[in-house]
């Protein structure tokens, strides 16, 4: 059995290759919880938070045993020969999520990420070829749906943040291996979404001089604490070192094949193969940049609209009506 929390909470039967998707959102939230801190009791008190912030109901406690209760029934389902030791019990005043650390995907990714890094200065490709697969474990946001409390968010914003980092890293790995034409599209993507991002900016700027387009505009770097002619050394020395390590690998015939950094979703019951081109694998991760920026920009906006539509006497309804209360009855006059 596998808990996954890269993308929403989930659990994965092993034994029968099936994803155990948790209908409810309580559970996981649940799951999600119980999965920042596995093998360490979660206090009751926290729990309640994650699932009901400061609205908890009168019978919170009541409530929070039968989302328990029913949780482990899945997780009793997917492993029957457990059914005398659940996975997840009551331990003091709380509950306790009994898994290893390889049985978590967020600790699979950060294994790997790490992995990558001992590999990066002498072995890019076998770096690149372990971020990749780490990459590949993400199927969303982390805990996406599920982050009700500051225990998941705050776990989340930590995996979010190490999963840019390895991004960052597999396409230092990708400019190492000499495959800059391949890597300005998906980096100028990631130039637009992160925009803060100053690796990805550097990054951008040598794929773009290694690959003559000179003519492409220009990236601008945010002012770093070093000063700006030692940041330009920086820079010309990082370019100096990605050509010599590219033509090595190049020499060696070791160029690899650029993969799509981290999977699209999977429907249940299908398989949906990476494409065998290079360029459309490409195409198919700057594209998933971009329906996941337009889907973040449409919650910002939502919130934003709800926020005035509490303050302006109703106009914006959640129904989806643009007519508050007032206009609508000054038409009705």
């Amino acid at each position: 059995m596998q808990v996954r929390i890269l993308g929403p909470a989930e659990i994965y039967d092993d034994a029968r290759g099936r994803r155990v998707r948790l209908n409810s959102p309580k559970q996981r939230m649940l799951l999600g919880a119980l999965a920042t801190r596995p093998g360490t009791p979660v206090p009751t008190v926290l729990l309640l938070r994650e699932l009901w912030g400061d609205d908890a109901p009168d019978k919170a406690a009541n409530a929070l045993q039968a989302h328990v209760s029913r949780l482990r029934q899945v997780l009793t389902e997917v492993e029957p020969a457990r059914a005398k030791a659940p996975r997840l019990v009551a331990r003091g005043a709380g509950y306790l999520l009994q898994v290893r650390p390889d049985e978590i995907d967020s600790t699979q990714f950060r294994t790997e990420a790490a992995q990558a890094r001992r590999f990066a200065a002498g072995d890019p490709r076998t770096a690149y070829t372990l971020l990749t697969k780490a990459l590949k474990l993400w199927r969303g946001p982390a805990m996406d749906g599920g982050c009700g409390g500051p225990l998941c968010a705050g776990a989340a914003a930590r995996l979010e943040e190490e999963r840019l980092q390895a991004t960052e890293d597999l396409y230092d790995a990708a400019l190492r291996l000499g495959v800059e034409r391949q890597v300005v599209g998906p980096l100028e993507a990631l130039v637009a979404a992160h925009p803060g991002r100053e690796r990805f900016r550097r990054q951008l700027a040598v794929a773009r001089g290694r690959s003559g387009r000179r003519g492409a505009p220009p990236v601008v770097v945010p002012s770093a604490v070093v000063p700006s002619a030692a940041r330009d050394v920086d820079q010309r020395r990082e370019v100096r070192e990605a050509d010599r390590t590219a033509v090595k690998v190049a020499r060696a015939g070791q160029l690899p094949t650029v993969a799509l950094p981290f999977p699209s979703p999977v429907r249940p019951g299908s398989v949906q193969p990476a494409p065998d081109d290079p360029a459309s694998a490409l195409e198919v991760f700057r594209l998933r940049l971009q329906v996941e920026q337009l889907m973040s920009e449409q919650s910002l906006l939502r919130s934003a609209i709800e926020r005035l539509a509490a303050g302006a006497g109703g106009f914006g309804a959640a129904d989806g009506s643009w007519l508050g209360r007032d206009a609508a009855a000054g038409s009705a006059g």
